[in-house]
């Protein structure tokens, strides 16, 4: 009796352990769907958006990492409509599956860009007045209308070298800071150093059982 009730407790245990682990596993890897605020979304028309951005510049996409989490991209800058002048590349993070809330770009994209950061720096990021709204689509009516909202000419890339690693070194992991999709906090960390004895014991002690 008492060598039934021995196995019973570890078989109970083992499944506790494995649903708990199960459960810690999926939870760090669960996509957060994207729910719109009470109300609805803001909406605003271009000018107000290029008033809220600190950076508004138009280029175009020549790569595209999807490796990191929010995607990274390199923009090759046309021009400068607000935030000053910068390098002819950039680095901009904070783009994603707009299950995510975000805007997603491809490579060959032109766009119209709203941005936040240092473009001194080669790195910027991707600003979001609203969701899904951190770039347009760059068409003559709509760099006009940027234009307009800023108040004066837009300003040239810089020619010298930017700080941005080649497109072929950005596409392959490069020097980019890849941040994975996946990450494990302290938590996680915790909950894991808790559940691996105890599945290693319950596994064991099911083992020793069974020789009995």
């Amino acid at each position: 009796m008492k060598n039934f009730l021995f196995r019973l407790m570890c078989v109970v245990f083992l499944l506790i352990g494995l649903l708990a682990f199960t459960q810690w596993i999926s939870s760090t890897s669960t996509a957060y769907a994207c729910t719109p605020p009470p109300g609805g979304l803001p909406k605003y028309n271009l000018s107000e958006h290029v008033e809220m951005a600190p950076i508004v510049l138009e280029g175009n996409v020549i790569a595209v990492d999807q490796t990191t989490f929010p995607i990274t991209a390199m923009i090759e800058v046309i021009s400068y409509f607000k935030g000053g002048g910068g390098p002819n590349t950039l680095t901009v993070s904070n783009f994603g599956d707009s299950s995510m809330c975000l805007s997603m770009v491809y490579e060959g994209n032109n766009i119209i860009l709203f941005a936040s950061g240092d473009p001194s720096s080669g790195q910027l990021t991707a600003f979001y007045a609203s969701q899904f709204d951190a770039v347009t689509p760059s068409t003559p009516e709509s760099v006009q209308r940027v234009m307009d909202a800023v108040g004066q000419p837009p300003v040239l890339p810089d020619i010298a070298p930017s700080l941005t690693p080649e497109p072929e070194e950005f596409a392959s992991g490069g020097e980019v800071n890849n941040n994975p999709m996946v990450s494990f906090g302290p938590l996680e960390l915790c909950l894991g150093l808790l559940f691996a004895p105890l599945l290693l014991g319950s596994v064991l002690a099911v083992g020793r059982a069974s020789k009995k």
